[in-house]
């Protein structure tokens, strides 16, 4: 159900990122050749939203009737933002920004829950297969000496590097979180673009999702056009929203049923892995589950 649950998603974040694509890859005359490094970046941070920059040409605050509130800011061609995430040690920074928007909910008091950010692999979102490669790799080799770590859902195998590569090849789009340690050769890279390849991590109670997005729809000549988002969430929002979608009660109470709801994905994963050992799969038992801030400090208030 996770597993499908994923698929829709994904299905949906590529529309969505489709639509972006045309709407800020509708090239100019020209693009700058190069990026102001030399303006201060865009702060933002999961919480209170008072601790985020939310000011700034291209920034709105849309309130909408359900309570919900999203927090956005857009930038024009030519003058892509920089924004930095900031958490202590796993704090980041992010250049070729086109959009970030950040989710908050009226009934939700822990405030900004979520962010996601969209940027260009390149000042003018494109450049050839091989230089994208090299500029995700060099992101996540960035995020990982930040601290962030590889997160393998619980209900997936624990493969790593190029079994983990071929696995996450095997689903018409990207459901399984790729080896952020694993550099794929330029063939291996080609092929995993048409799956949406993505990586997610966790650091400090929060969790992180690069995803990537390649189409020729830009018309550029010996290059093709990227976008790249993170997405980074709360507990709150990765295991609340994520594991009972739609379900107001339920996820009001997520700390009380998710561990059930662990549970019964935990077995997935173990069956999932008696099947790949069958054919020849080595399952990293070294890997062990993120703990759940949300969930310890409840245990914590329970005793």
């Amino acid at each position: 159900m996770r597993t499908f649950l994923a698929a829709v998603l994904a299905i949906g974040a590529f529309l969505f990122a489709v639509l972006m694509v045309s709407h800020y890859w509708s090239p100019p005359p020209s693009f700058s050749n190069g990026h102001d490094m030399s303006q201060l970046p865009t702060l933002i941070r999961l919480g209170n939203p008072r601790s985020s920059d939310l000011n700034g040409p291209g920034s709105s605050v849309d309130n909408h009737p359900t309570g919900a509130k999203f927090y956005q800011r857009d930038w024009q061609r030519g003058d892509l933002g920089t924004v930095q995430f900031v958490s202590g040690n796993h704090s980041f920074v992010i250049d070729n920004v086109l959009s970030m928007i950040g989710f908050a909910a009226e009934n939700v008091p822990e405030g900004i829950y979520r962010w996601n950010i969209s940027f260009g692999v390149s000042p003018e979102q494109a450049d050839t297969h091989e230089a994208a490669r090299d500029r995700v790799m060099k992101l996540l080799a960035q995020l990982r000496a930040s601290g962030w770590k590889r997160y393998v859902d619980v209900g997936d195998p624990r493969l790593q590097g190029r079994a983990a590569w071929h696995y996450g090849a095997s689903f018409p789009v990207a459901v399984y979180s790729l080896d952020p340690e694993y550099p794929p050769t330029q063939d291996e890279w080609n092929a995993m673009l048409r799956h949406t390849p993505r990586w997610i991590l966790y650091g400090d109670g929060a969790y992180l999702t690069l995803s990537v997005m390649e189409s020729n729809m830009g018309g550029f000549v010996g290059k093709s056009t990227y976008l790249l988002t993170v997405d980074v969430k709360s507990e709150y929002a990765f295991y609340g929203l994520g594991y009972f979608p739609g379900n107001a009660e339920k996820i009001h109470n997520w700390k009380a049923l998710l561990p059930a709801e662990l549970e019964k994905y935990h077995a997935m994963r173990l069956k999932t892995e008696a099947a790949l050992r069958a054919q020849g799969y080595a399952i990293d038992t070294t890997y062990q589950d993120p703990p759940i801030k949300a969930l310890q400090s409840s245990s914590a208030s329970a005793n």
